[in-house]
């Protein structure tokens, strides 16, 4: 895993984030028009709040989507937890010399849901899995029925 280096605008947001939820992000993205926050599995509930509360604050504060996702050390449940509400496929992991990437396959009719508003979802798993697992993303979708 690299080192991350982490701005003063980073810290600013962290804190806000852990100021609304009472939850500190073990890290996070900011993506397009959008930011992601990834937390463990444990305080995901906390950090979301009742029917999405703390996310609403954390949108009107900010004036940006905003997206919450439980983190993970191993690549694969990582994604099956940043892509909960989908429904995936396959998964496979593919190297090569100097090269790791990850395929997953989630139905055509949910491949809206999958990149996210402005690409913010999909941009921002592609952004996690290299910063994490030095690997790289591809998304493809199947017709399903």
């Amino acid at each position: 895993m690299r080192s991350v280096e982490i701005t003063g605008e980073d810290l600013k947001l962290i804190n806000l984030f852990e100021s609304v939820t009472g939850v500190i992000p073990s890290d996070m993205e900011i993506v397009g028009e959008g930011i992601v926050f990834l937390v463990d599995d444990a305080s995901l509930g906390k950090a979301i709040g009742k029917k999405g509360a703390n996310i609403q604050r954390l949108r009107m504060k900010l004036k940006m989507n905003v997206l919450v996702s439980k983190d993970d050390t191993e690549p694969e449940a990582f994604l099956r937890g940043f892509f909960n509400n989908i429904e995936i496929l396959s998964f496979e992991i593919r190297e090569a010399p100097g090269q790791k990437v990850a395929f997953i396959t989630v139905p055509d009719s949910q491949r809206g849901i999958a990149i996210g508003r402005g690409g913010i979802r999909v941009k921002a798993a592609k952004a996690f899995l290299k910063k994490k697992f030095e690997t790289d993303l591809m998304l493809k979708t199947r017709r399903v029925g």
